[in-house]
């Protein structure tokens, strides 16, 4: 598929601190970690080494005003994995007597009407165009964008969207998947059976030549896997930069941690380093990963550095 076009595959702040570790040597897949014990106890074969399934996670940026974005893609994973993580459960807010009636339909949409399709179907088929004309504006801006995102839409009982959230962006800039968010905005559905329902768009954008088709590694796969558990502690994440905002604290902070996974996947130890910024908000940062829980890692354990920024400034990669 060519770069110009889009496709559709089928808490609160602590109030103790949390003991940030500080490296003493530089952070590397393997560097550190507990004991054998500890860490699944599997052994590579003729050594007396521990197996590891080392992998690197891209810098997760969280913004209070902006999108959060994987500053770059997973790899491609098994055929069908997802890279979507699950979507927190929405209720609709509760209707406002005295609220203004909703804008009334964008000219340039269709309306609802009952034409067989899916509110999927509908929802790709009346979002091509637009997630195109952002795409394309994007690439006048930077034109290495080639990534993906998945547009979440939130419909309300009377068929309007009350809201749009992004999940699994990545190596797309903020002004594009806004874009993206406000055209899936103005979409119009039946009013649904429920009462409300939740529509996904997952949206892929390719340089032109597309991208090259490999069996993956098993490393591949677990890596894939490993975004889709980091970005699952978003809520928690945002919960800590909205404690700051309230606080007046610096809302600018990043941190590089090195999470050491034993055989269950779970997560045995946690090291960061290098760090800079608010420490209180990577002390929450860390509270929230904490709580993650990794897939079984192929080798026995798993050293996993993923990479977390608060705020960045424009421009900064």
């Amino acid at each position: 598929m060519r770069g110009d076009e889009v496709g559709y595959p089928a808490g609160r702040m602590p109030n103790d601190r949390w003991p940030l570790v500080f490296a003493t040597l530089a952070l590397a897949a393997g560097g550190c970690g507990g004991s054998d014990a500890e860490n699944g106890g599997a052994r590579t074969a003729g050594t007396d080494k521990p197996a590891v399934t080392s992998i690197e996670v891209a810098e997760l940026e969280i913004s209070g005003t902006a999108v959060d974005r994987f500053t770059s893609c997973p790899p491609a994973g098994e055929l069908g994995q997802d890279w979507i993580p699950k979507l927190p459960a929405w209720t609709p807010p509760a209707k406002n007597p005295n609220a203004p009636p909703p804008p009334p339909d964008s000219p340039d949409l269709p309306p609802p009407i009952a034409d067989g399709r899916t509110a999927t179907e509908k929802a790709i088929f009346d979002t091509y165009p637009e997630f195109r004309k952002c795409y394309q504006r994007g690439l006048l801006h930077d034109p290495t964008q080639d990534g993906h995102a998945a547009v979440v839409l939130r419909v309300g009982p009377d068929g309007h969207v009350a809201a749009v959230e992004s999940y699994g962006v990545c190596e797309l800039s903020s002004p594009v998947v806004a874009c993206m968010k406000t055209a899936a905005g103005r979409l119009r559905f039946e009013p649904p059976a429920a009462g409300a329902a939740t529509i996904t768009i997952p949206t892929v954008f390719t340089t032109r030549g597309g991208r090259p088709h490999e069996h993956p590694s098993p490393n591949d796969a677990y890596t894939a896997a490993a975004y889709v558990t980091v970005e699952s502690a978003r809520p928690e994440l945002h919960l800590c930069e909205s404690a700051a905002r309230r606080a007046g604290q610096a809302l600018q902070a990043t941190a590089t941690f090195l999470i050491d996974v034993d055989a269950e996947g779970k997560i045995v130890h946690t090291h960061i380093d290098p760090w800079s910024g608010n420490q209180d908000l990577l002390a929450c940062a860390a509270h929230a990963f904490e709580k993650l829980a990794f897939e079984k890692p192929p080798a026995g354990r798993a050293n996993i550095l993923a990479r977390l920024s608060f705020n960045p400034r424009a421009g900064s990669k």
